[in-house]
């Protein structure tokens, strides 16, 4: 065998030999460390340039996306695809775009936009109009919406009453708005997740009365807050099932994984629940911004400078390791059915965008496997022919 002769301590192609194999070691030991890290993630600039600081977004499957840009003291909302960036024109000269609270995603890729302030906004077919929410006689306003995952199609709001108390209402197909739910819990609701059937889970802050000398009524203690909301969608008003307040933090992502568990990402905790048995666990892990993919998969993204991303697949969290230090103060995050992409500004105030490419984790796993397990069968491949040539040397000497 060619392998056997030149391994031979006689042979003269010994330290060729030898300097073949130190190479073969430092390369696999480079082609592992290299699949050490998380791929498919690159740093690039802002589409829209250096005047438009994104710091809201809402992407369709198609890659397209709303973008609530800011420069210079000007907002404004633009529509962005494959052909370029375009101004989204209000019917109403008046409508306050700098108020824009929350961006829906419909089941037909239609974008609904509130504000809080004026009325609810539908985004289809590159044409903006108003979307009709209150078929009552009563008065107000929608600061967040959200549409059932279920066949139903209803809505639910969070609403700014005529008293200027904040209320939920639901919203269905067939133009009934619910009674408002009354909020006498001291929680200023921000974000909705339906889960299943008639059951909805809601995020905001709980402001903690002021008891004590120690707390300012002006300024009370905030409190990241949790509730699942029962809504059968009729006219009668939703009802909050079970409240659960945090430590401290808020609470920024809601995240639904399968049938059974949701996960609410924070600041400060991650809690994940499962409905179907009111399990409740808590992940020490904090972080600014938080999505999932199409593989089911949830992932977490820690602040600037972190060096990691926490992922959820099937039952198990695993931390992924960056190839360098997330470089943005994170301000908005989507996904578009194949990138997950972070929205930000770098330490000299410019607007950049991490992407993550989630097609790209599967592949380099595997690729990784199979680089490491190829490594291992050569190198014992080739310890096992110098093993023999030494053996066979033994024998030949004392023969």
């Amino acid at each position: 065998m060619v392998w056997r002769k030149m391994l031979q301590q006689e042979s003269e192609h010994q330290w060729l030999a030898i300097t073949a194999f130190f190479v073969f070691v430092i390369l696999g030991a480079i082609l592992i460390k290299g699949t050490s890290h998380l791929p498919g993630v690159d740093l690039i600039d802002n589409e829209l340039g250096n005047n438009h600081r994104i710091i809201d977004s809402v992407y369709d499957e198609n890659g397209d996306y709303l973008a609530l840009t800011y420069n210079d003291g000007d907002y404004k909302l633009l529509s962005v695809n494959d052909e370029g960036a375009n101004d989204v024109t209000f019917t109403n000269p008046n409508y306050d775009v700098s108020g824009i609270s929350d961006f829906a995603l419909l089941d037909n890729n239609a974008v609904l936009i509130a504000n809080g302030v004026n009325e609810l906004m539908i985004y289809q077919d590159d044409s903006i109009s108003i979307f009709k929410t209150n078929y009552s006689d009563e008065v107000f306003t929608v600061s967040s919406i959200e549409q059932s995952s279920n066949e139903a199609r209803n809505l639910l709001m969070i609403t700014k009453e005529t008293n200027t108390q904040q209320s939920i209402r639901g919203l269905n197909t067939s133009g009934i708005t619910s009674a408002s739910m009354p909020n006498n819990e001291n929680v200023d609701w921000e974000g909705i997740q339906h889960i299943s059937a008639d059951l909805w889970l809601l995020t905001g802050n709980y402001r903690q009365p002021a008891t004590s000398g120690e707390e300012s009524p002006a300024a009370p203690n905030l409190l990241p807050v949790w509730s699942t909301v029962l809504w059968n969608g009729g006219i009668i008003a939703p009802m909050i099932e079970n409240l659960q307040i945090g430590n401290y933090g808020e609470y920024h992502s809601i995240i639904k994984l399968n049938h059974e568990k949701i996960i609410i990402a924070g600041t400060h905790e991650t809690i994940m629940f499962d409905h179907t048995n009111n399990d409740i666990s808590t992940i020490d892990y904090s972080s600014v911004a938080g999505l999932s993919d199409e593989c089911n998969r949830a992932w977490l993204f820690n602040g600037k400078d972190s060096k990691s991303v926490m992922r959820f697949d099937g039952d198990s969290w695993s931390i992924e390791s960056l190839p360098h230090q997330l470089p943005l103060d994170v301000e908005t995050y989507g996904f578009d059915g194949i990138s997950i992409y972070l929205h930000g500004v770098d330490d000299n105030g410019m607007p950049r965008v991490m992407t993550f490419d989630t097609s790209a984790v599967g592949s380099i796993e595997s690729g990784s496997g199979f680089i490491n397990l190829s490594f291992i069968i050569l190198s014992l491949v080739m310890f096992a022919l110098m093993a023999v040539n030494v053996i066979d040397k033994f024998k030949n000497q004392t023969a």
